[in-house]
Order: C-alpha cells, then sequence, then structure tokens
C-alpha cells in the first residue's frame, strides 16, 4: 500500500461507520467502472471494425431482388 493510501484510509477511519461505508462504496464502484471500461476498451482494440456501403454492391442488390422476388412468389403459391 502506498503512503498516500495509507494517509487516506487513516482519515476514513476516523469517521462514522456510515461515511466510510458510503466512501469505500464510491470507491469501488469507480474501480469496476474503470475496470469495465479497461475490458470494453481492450475489446475493442482487439476488434476489426467493418463497414458496409450499399455503394458499389451491385451483386448484394441483386441477391436481395432475387430474394424478395422468391418470397413473393412463395406467398403468393
Amino acid at each position: 500500500m502506498t503512503e498516500l493510501l495509507r494517509k487516506v484510509v487513516a482519515k476514513i477511519e476516523q469517521l462514522p461507520e456510515e461515511k466510510q461505508n458510503e466512501i469505500a462504496e464510491r470507491w469501488l464502484a469507480e474501480l469496476e467502472r474503470e475496470s469495465s471500461e479497461k475490458l470494453l476498451l481492450e475489446q475493442l482494440a482487439s476488434t476489426e471494425a467493418v463497414v458496409w456501403s450499399p455503394y458499389d454492391a451491385h451483386e448484394a442488390a441483386q441477391t436481395l431482388g432475387e430474394l424478395l422476388a422468391k418470397a413473393k412468389q412463395e406467398d403468393n403459391a
């Protein structure tokens, strides 16, 4: 434990129990938030972002059109 943290804990120990618990809850919440933010950033860093654009996607448009036509025929059958 660092000297600064020892000083902080000593000050907190002088407070009423209710206030100590309040501070401890805030610390824990902050630590959990930082931990989950770090995990999210690590996941984002290891994720490849793929951006799809309808421009120059003629094959995709053709396939979608064929699927829609087939679905329409099946509905009419």
